[in-house]
């Protein structure tokens, strides 16, 4: 058992400790609301996130390998991404006019994005349809969907963990000023610009 937790531990470093859209948007939202919005997120990513290791454990794995199915789901999130992306850029310029309009906190939650952003991030249902499902036979070999169900928590708590972290640092940043602010909101808006239109062209080719 010590064996197969570790085993959990590691393989989801691979994948929750990986920059990506999650993580960016818990840095950018984070600097409004601090470690609490990287929290949510988390929430938000657990509520698709158990429904679909349930799914993979009752076998249904093959349908996270269905290509036309990963081009669906990388266009509309990389359109989401995109969206998302230009309502921070709405917040980055009320936060240079010394504004706070908060637009996005009002139009995107924390709990809706972490649910989104995973959803439609076919990054993470490829690590599903491969380590993932990895790590769940192997815990089905052990002990079942039982086992699987009450392993769980061995997995997220690493999300729950990096997003709420990432999430209180980058609020910290606040106290570097408003340029220093708006600065770091730059760099992750176009970040999360190349995360879109990565997901939208890899969709298309």
């Amino acid at each position: 058992m010590l064996h197969l937790i570790a085993e959990i531990v590691l393989i989801t470093s691979s994948g929750a400790l990986s920059p990506g859209p999650l993580t960016f948007s818990a840095i950018i939202l984070g600097m409004r609301r601090g470690w609490k919005a990287g929290f949510m997120e988390a929430i938000g990513h657990t509520l698709f996130e158990f429904p679909l290791v349930i799914v993979i454990a009752l076998g249904l794995s093959e349908v996270l390998k269905n290509r036309e199915a990963l081009r669906i789901v990388g266009a509309v999130g990389g359109f989401a991404l995109i969206v998302f992306a230009l309502l921070m850029a709405l917040d980055l310029m009320n936060v240079l006019k010394g504004e706070d309009k908060k637009i996005v906190e009002v139009k995107s939650g924390p709990v809706l994005t972490g649910l989104l952003f995973t959803a439609l991030n076919p990054y993470f249902l490829v690590w599903w349809a491969s380590a993932g499902l990895k790590l769940i036979a192997d815990i089905m070999l052990y002990g079942g969907l039982i086992l699987v169900i009450a392993l769980y928590p061995v997995h997220v708590w690493m999300d729950y963990a990096w997003l709420s972290a990432v999430a209180y640092l980058s609020s910290r940043g606040r106290s570097l000023g408003r340029n220093i602010q708006a600065l770091i909101m730059l760099i992750f808006i176009i970040i999360l610009l190349y995360y879109g239109v990565k997901f939208l062209f890899n969709s298309l080719i």
